[in-house]
């Protein structure tokens, strides 16, 4: 007896992406990357191009395409381009000019502290003199009364 629900699944109704019929297992990444070699031979197209191409007639990711060719390419021992870094290349300056922008501005700060503190404590010498000196008069005015 056959089970009828097999029957309609996605890989045997034809809406199943070619490289899923009858692939045996690690297949479709050899398919595609078979596919993405012949697509970019001679530099007629470039892999992210191909990428997105067998992406839209598969119904996969790109990054899931390129995740299965680049395994594939790792697997055969195909000498791959490295990834270009993204922003700012390490040591450009921009780091650095902010870490001394921050220790010029703390400097700053330090020091104008240091002045306050010796301005304080010239004040407070100030104010002590006054007091004594206010002390005596007290003293003066509780012994003249």
């Amino acid at each position: 007896m056959t089970d009828n629900a097999s029957a309609a699944t996605p890989a045997n109704d034809g809406t199943a992406p070619a490289a899923d019929r009858g692939a045996p297992r690690g297949g479709v990444a050899e398919a595609i990357f078979a596919e993405v070699e012949t697509m970019t031979a001679g530099g007629a197209m470039s892999k992210s191009d191909a990428f997105e191409d067998i992406s839209r007639r598969t119904g996969r990711r790109a990054g899931t395409v390129a995740a299965n060719y680049y395994r594939i390419a790792r697997k055969r021992g195909v000498a791959l381009e490295p990834r270009t870094r993204r922003g700012r290349p390490p040591g450009s300056g921009r780091a650095t000019a902010d870490v001394e922008a921050v220790i010029a501005t703390l400097d700053e700060a330090v020091k104008e502290l240091a002045r306050l503190v010796r301005r304080q404590e010239s004040e407070l010498a100030t104010l002590r003199a006054q007091a004594a000196q206010f002390d005596e008069l007290k003293k003066l005015i509780a012994k003249n009364s």
